[in-house]
């Protein structure tokens, strides 16, 4: 007699469980698919580069106005950028070398060189930076083969750089210098404004 109790028990108690058949376990819900990542880059740090461009512009001498012959200008530059979010400034020391002709001047009065001194500040978007800059310029000058002239005064311009790696750049830039002194005789003034269009190929570190 107990021993038909408990088997009856057994069957009470497993009944339910088969006649429920296998329990099904769901899968895992599929994670959430991760966002694109935004297209980032970091101008922070030190850079330097080469350029080149043309130049142009117009001379005052005291005595009569000329104009400059468009020549080449090659250069280097080196510098330093600050980023903080989307704005980016820092400062640049630019050297270039020219043989710009003042038209004229007889042929001989030349534009040898320009150093460029100047701040900048711009904002990133990305791989593209684009700027604004303004700063303290000189240039050399050769007068009629002999003589010559240290001109300096402020510069500003624009410019667009845009990455090409992690650690290369290139750009175009825009610089228009407003210089004056006089000669190294002392004989006379010399006013010009001297204006550069120029490509720009740089390695960030």
């Amino acid at each position: 007699m107990k021993t038909a109790l408990a088997i009856a028990a057994l069957a009470a108690l497993t009944g339910p469980a088969l006649a429920g058949g296998p329990t099904m376990v769901a899968d895992d819900p599929m994670p959430a698919a991760a966002p694109a990542a935004t297209d980032v880059h970091d101008w922070s740090g030190p850079y330097v580069g080469l350029s080149y461009g043309k130049t142009g512009g117009d001379l005052n001498d005291s005595f009569a106005d000329f104009e400059l012959d468009s020549d080449k200008a090659t250069g280097a530059f080196v510098g330093y950028n600050i980023q903080r979010g989307q704005m980016v400034y820092g400062g640049e020391l630019a050297y270039a070398s020219t043989d710009t002709v003042v038209i004229g001047g007889g042929g001989d009065d030349t534009f040898d060189s320009m150093l460029d001194l100047r701040g900048r500040i711009g904002l990133s978007a990305g791989k593209v930076l684009v700027y604004g800059a303004l700063g303290y310029s000189r240039a050399e000058m050769t007068i009629n083969g002999t003589d010559g002239a240290t001109l300096s005064g402020i510069s500003y311009g624009v410019g667009v750089d845009v990455a090409v790696s992690s650690r290369i750049f290139v750009g175009i830039d825009y610089t228009r210098r407003n210089l004056d002194g006089r000669n190294d005789a002392d004989t006379f003034d010399l006013d010009t404004t001297v204006n550069t269009v120029g490509l720009r190929v740089g390695l960030s570190f």
